[in-house]
């Protein structure tokens, strides 16, 4: 197409055969019923990136950066609270299927798209450290971004998520 030579493979696939040294063509039709290229597409954009491919946010690095505990650290802050001697809201961001399979004791499930549409910030406590944790760190870091800059100076996230509660706390948990 680059070099005006040549014909494209428009309604066609290509098939190569490297062991009997062959080519073929197969003509394909259009799926009436596809997300993308039917008459009625259900899927209009470009995925979400960043989300996808489980990368983080410049807002959400810059966030973490003096933001983030270790797992050791959180399991230290649960035992004191458990004395009486601390207080915090402990916060997951993942969705509701992750967290039955597993979750961090005493945390609550709010999923990140909550944080993102703003819904979630109205339930925050203002007078309350908050902690957010994920599977691994990167949805909690975007969600801690959310809630920063709703004004929640107080906050922090796990870095490592719950991969890392299970591996270095409780590793007789369940992962995925």
């Amino acid at each position: 197409l680059l070099a005006g030579i040549g014909e494209p493979l428009l309604g066609r696939l290509m098939i190569y055969d490297a062991l009997e040294m062959t080519y073929r063509q197969v003509k394909i039709r259009k799926d009436p019923n596809c997300a993308v290229c039917s008459d009625h597409p259900t899927v209009t954009e470009l995925i979400d990136y960043e989300a996808f491919c489980g990368s983080i946010s410049q807002e959400a690095a810059d966030a973490a950066m003096d933001s983030t505990i270790s797992v050791r650290d959180l399991k230290v802050l649960l035992d004191a609270r458990e004395r009486g001697e601390d207080d915090f809201v402990l916060i997951d961001v993942r969705e509701p299927g992750e967290f039955e399979i597993v979750q961090i004791p005493g945390a609550i499930l709010i999923p990140k798209g909550k944080f993102l549409d703003g819904s979630a910030l109205a339930d925050l406590p203002t007078d309350k450290r908050i902690i957010l944790h994920c599977k691994v760190g990167g949805r909690s870091a975007e969600a801690l971004a959310v809630v920063k800059g709703a004004g929640f100076t107080d906050a922090v996230h796990v870095g490592g998520g719950v991969l890392a509660w299970v591996n270095q706390i409780e590793p007789e948990r369940p992962t995925y």
